[in-house]
């Protein structure tokens, strides 16, 4: 016959304390101060995070919300390259005292489409809003999100932590208020003076691209004598593409060169103001300037 032994049970009391007080400060390592889903029309899912992070933390460990992810970039506060490594959804930072982290990265394993039916399923351990595409209709929620904003032509869904599952519906051709369709108040004089206005603009078109094509390498190196050999590849590629590429293309043409030394060069030139860089959707447009 065994004995109850009081200062046995207060003993293990105290451990199951101490390993719960653990457990809280490793995850106090870091705050996730917003996680932002951006949902497109073909079902593509654009993730933005912030977190801050402990100073004196080298390395921390932050939950994705798919496995599988593409375009991942981890920026610190300088908008610098931070290291990081992905196993499975665990994507490990390497802070080295970094105290502002941000996150973004692209996937298509959020969504799936049923006839016209686009769902998202996603379970996020924090906070989130979620942005769909524009005109969107929900048909179907499995929870009440804290609140939804109509403002505009996007939906946008503030979710607390938890599995979601929302269903909507894109339409392809927005209707006027009456249900007809857009082109029946459409006047004759209104189509003529159309495509009078389209024929101008496809002339102005032309000219700008012969215009463009017109790139004097030699005069933005002898203005920059400084640059480098990549630097140079990256300008005489440009120059043959009409003055412009994607930066996915430039990385399929240089694929020996590692994403950050690419992005940091592309920066480098948008600096020396040899280059412009703008965002089309998803992709970052490198256009040389004259």
């Amino acid at each position: 016959m065994k004995l109850y032994c009081p200062r046995t049970a207060t003993m293990s009391i105290i451990v199951i304390l101490l390993l719960s007080t653990l457990t809280a400060a490793a995850q106090s390592q870091f705050q996730v101060e917003s996680t932002k889903v951006k949902v497109y029309r073909d079902g593509l899912a654009h993730v933005t995070q912030a977190i801050s992070v402990d100073e004196l933390i080298p390395e921390v460990e932050v939950s994705l919300l798919s496995s599988s992810v593409e375009n991942l970039i981890v920026l610190d506060e300088n908008q610098l390259p931070v290291d990081y490594q992905i196993n499975g959804t665990t994507l490990s930072i390497f802070t080295l005292g970094a105290p502002h982290v941000s996150i973004e990265y692209d996937t298509v394993a959020l969504t799936n489409k049923a006839a016209d039916v686009w769902t998202l399923v996603l379970n996020s351990p924090h906070n989130l809003t979620v942005s769909l595409p524009k005109n969107s209709t929900i048909v179907y929620l499995n929870q009440v999100p804290t609140t939804i904003d109509t403002t505009g032509d996007e939906l946008s869904l503030a979710l607390y932590p938890g599995q979601w599952e929302i269903s909507y519906i894109v339409p392809l051709q927005q209707e006027d208020q009456n249900g007809d369709s857009p082109w029946a108040a459409i006047s004759l004089e209104y189509l003529v003076a159309a495509a009078a206005a389209t024929s101008a603009i496809i002339v102005i078109l032309v000219l700008f691209i012969l215009r463009r094509r017109k790139i004097n390498i030699k005069k933005i190196l002898s203005q920059n004598p400084g640059l480098m050999k990549d630097d140079i590849a990256v300008i005489e590629f440009l120059a043959e593409n009409d003055g412009k590429a994607f930066e996915a293309e430039i990385r399929e043409k240089f694929p020996d060169m590692p994403r950050t030394s690419l992005w940091r060069l592309v920066r480098r030139l948008e600096g020396l103001e040899i280059v412009e860089v703008k965002k089309i959707g998803l992709e970052n447009l490198v256009k040389l300037k004259k």
